[in-house]
């Protein structure tokens, strides 16, 4: 069921300023309170947005849910690669990139690159759970 013109109007224009926000929170988690599981939920978010506004039928015609599977996975490989590289420098877990000057985006080694790869795994992953719920709800 498609909304009325407002409500996809409207959506239109606040899911970009959503995405950026959501970026903004993957990168100054570690400065502010947030990270990357609160970007990843805003991320969802704001596709859901489209996705009820505009219907299912419209949007899966410019978004499939293999991508959101294909994203959750790649990010778990890399959150696995990056956390397990400390095992590479002799030291578990260890925050081993190295970290910038204090209240910089990139100030907290590796600590936001772990942000990035949790919100966009956590965004797809609701994505593929909002798919598996609604797949039969609709007809339109």
């Amino acid at each position: 069921m498609m909304m009325s013109n407002v409500v996809r109007t409207t959506t239109k224009m606040v899911s970009p300023f959503l995405v950026t926000y959501s970026i903004y929170i993957m990168i100054y988690g570690h400065l502010s309170p947030g990270g990357g599981f609160q970007a990843g939920v805003i991320l969802a978010v704001s596709v859901i947005l489209l996705l009820t506004a505009h219907g299912h039928v419209v949007m899966e015609r410019k978004i499939d849910e293999s991508q959101f599977k294909m994203i959750e996975v790649a990010m778990g490989v890399g959150i696995l690669l990056l956390v397990s590289g400390g095992l590479l420098f002799g030291t578990m877990f260890y925050n081993y990139v190295d970290r910038g000057t204090f209240g910089l985006p990139f100030s907290g080694g590796f600590i936001p690159i772990f942000n990035i790869l949790v919100g966009l795994k956590v965004g797809a992953g609701f994505m593929v759970v909002y798919y598996a719920l609604t797949r039969w709800s609709e007809d339109d």
